[in-house]
């Protein structure tokens, strides 16, 4: 689901990317970071995240967003950095091969996606065996979910169970989680390892 204006000029504020670059690299130290590794982005709207993960970590990153004016907004900034992409692209349907990315990182997306574990799935398709999942989202209380149902068609409405069953069914191991509960949703983080 593409974000609506005002969402968009909240997201694309720097000091909205600022927090969430520091929040990924609290993350970072969970993973097996090295050099000239294949990073992806799920949901990379303005590419501020990309951009710094391509010149501090000298990562090769695509960003990919369903959003096409998020994605020429990232292009924009690009600054020739060779190891940096942007692509349009559908988070249920990801134009990559199997096993292309050590890394994948989903930073407050997949609430956006009523078909959420469809992401999900292709996430784990281009991951590589012993590859990394950064995920973090917010994630709804048995009773919020339960009045949340009358919007699945337009929100991803995830809770802290389904994540755990598709975790488990899909062979990743946690190897960082954490969740912030709060009165109406939750926030949760994650760092997943593909087996």
């Amino acid at each position: 689901m593409k974000l609506g204006r005002i969402e968009k000029w909240f997201m694309n504020r720097p000091k909205h990317a600022r927090r969430i670059i520091s929040r990924v690299e609290r993350l970072l130290p969970f993973a097996d970071l090295e050099e000239a590794q294949e990073f992806l982005e799920v949901g990379c709207g303005s590419g501020a995240v990309c951009r710094h993960m391509a010149k501090r970590h000298g990562l090769n990153v695509t960003g990919t967003d369903v959003d096409g004016e998020q994605i020429e907004r990232a292009r924009t900034d690009i600054d020739n950095t060779a190891n940096l992409r942007f692509l349009e692209a559908d988070a249920t349907n990801l134009p990559f091969r199997d096993k292309d990315f050590d890394i994948v990182l989903s930073f407050q997306v997949m609430h956006h996606i009523s078909n959420w574990l469809d992401a999900f799935q292709e996430i784990r398709r281009v991951l590589r065996t012993k590859g990394y999942f950064i995920c973090v989202d917010t994630v709804f209380p048995k009773w919020t979910a339960r009045i949340g149902e009358m919007f699945k068609h337009r929100y991803g409405i995830t809770t802290p169970s389904a994540l755990e069953s598709f975790v488990q069914r899909n062979d990743f191991s946690t190897i960082h989680s954490a969740l912030s509960k709060y009165l109406v949703f939750n926030q949760y983080e994650a760092v997943y390892r593909s087996k």
